[in-house]
């Protein structure tokens, strides 16, 4: 039952400076101040140009996609490829680390890319497993990523229970553990719901969505009757054009930050206008997986918002009994039913697969051999 990191950020004045810290916490106690979150600026100057160097700084969880992935992305729909495989090419099977380098790395930076221009991704992974000179194949069932901050969290679920499973399976029927697999090849299959014109509807990372289903509301909706399409030009206004937001408008703007060291996500101050957290309107930035202005939420209860559960607490699923410290964790495992719908074949070790029209993605953008299989012909 893995714990999130327990952190908090604070903001000291020192001569003349705001400062922002970021601080990490074990067993309640203060260990340490993440190095790569730590900002200062004029005490004068406003709470966003803490973070308004963050990408220049390479502290920014946003990706690049220039013309050239656009172009590759067109070439996704276009072929409607939506299974992607992964191979360890390494001349000995080095199972550990291909999975770890998959799971932390190169499965999250492909959906993040195959996230852009998406409502939401339905993403299953499966893995080719050789044990006692059995192939089998081993898939999960389809988990829902409706915002791209939730997407390491998901790949994490997914990995760790489709592992438990196949630990379960091999020491069932061939008498092994876990450590006598091989595993040198995966397939990630996603489909890409594209963003809709008439669509309206934005989804907080899940983080939030769990502890805050109700304090969220979105247009035409919020109790101090602000016209959101106005409120959000006039935040554009201020972030490309560098225009002020006008004095008299009195609101506190918070978004979403990841630190680079813990990868922890935590929603920071843009701009606060209004001492009295109570009745000042209070709006969360939405932004997408490239940091472009997707939309303004109004939080009702941003004390509950942005507090952090630091109780010990165990949370239990109902369906099959399994614990969680962790509600993200229990959401995720709850949308994927429990893992009871993962699913095994066996295969012919000495078989080939023979694909047509794949696309391999370039490795100087991906870091890692993704080669994508079509099922159009261009």
């Amino acid at each position: 039952m893995a714990r999130r990191t327990q952190s908090r950020y604070i903001f000291d004045i020192e001569d003349n400076f705001r400062v922002f810290r970021h601080q990490f916490f074990v067993n309640g106690a203060r260990r340490a101040d993440c190095t790569t979150c730590e900002s200062r600026v004029p005490v004068s100057e406003p709470y966003h140009h803490h973070w308004r160097n963050d990408i220049e700084n390479n502290r920014s969880y946003c990706i690049q996609i220039g013309s050239e992935e656009k172009n590759i992305l067109k070439r996704i729909e276009d072929q409607a490829i939506e299974e992607f495989i992964l191979c360890d090419g390494s001349i000995v099977a080095r199972t550990n680390d291909f999975l770890l380098d998959a799971g932390m790395d190169a499965v999250p930076q492909l959906l993040r890319f195959l996230s852009f221009g998406t409502e939401k991704l339905e993403a299953t992974v499966g893995f080719y497993v050789d044990v006692k000179k059995e192939r089998m194949y081993y898939e999960s069932s389809p988990l829902n990523i409706e915002n791209h901050f939730d997407i390491g969290e998901a790949v994490d679920m997914i990995f760790s229970m489709l592992l438990e499973k196949i630990s379960n399976y091999v020491l069932l029927h061939q008498k092994v553990p876990l450590e006598a697999c091989v595993i040198r090849r995966m397939k990630v299959t996603v489909k890409r719901f594209c963003i809709s014109p008439k669509s309206n509807s934005l989804k907080l990372p899940l983080q939030y969505r769990v502890k805050n289903a109700t304090e969220v509301i979105g247009n035409g909706s919020n109790k101090h009757s602000f016209d959101l399409s106005q409120l959000s030009e006039t935040y554009i206004n201020q972030k490309d054009r560098n225009q002020h937001i006008p004095a008299n408008l009195k609101i506190n703007l918070y978004t979403f930050r990841v630190c680079s060291t813990s990868k922890e996500l935590y929603a920071v101050p843009y701009l606060l206008r209004g001492d009295d957290v109570e009745n000042t309107p209070t709006f969360i930035i939405q932004t997408d997986v490239v940091g472009d202005f997707q939309g303004l939420l109004q939080i009702r209860n941003i004390r509950k918002f942005l507090r952090v559960d630091t109780h010990d607490r165990v949370f239990e699923c109902r369906q099959c009994q399994s614990h969680f410290v962790d509600r993200v964790h229990l959401a995720l495992h709850k949308q994927i039913a429990c893992g009871r719908n993962f699913m095994v074949w066996y295969m012919d070790k000495d078989a080939i697969e023979l694909h047509e029209n794949c696309l391999p993605l370039p490795k100087e953008y991906f870091k890692y051999e993704w080669v994508g299989l079509a099922r159009k012909r261009i």
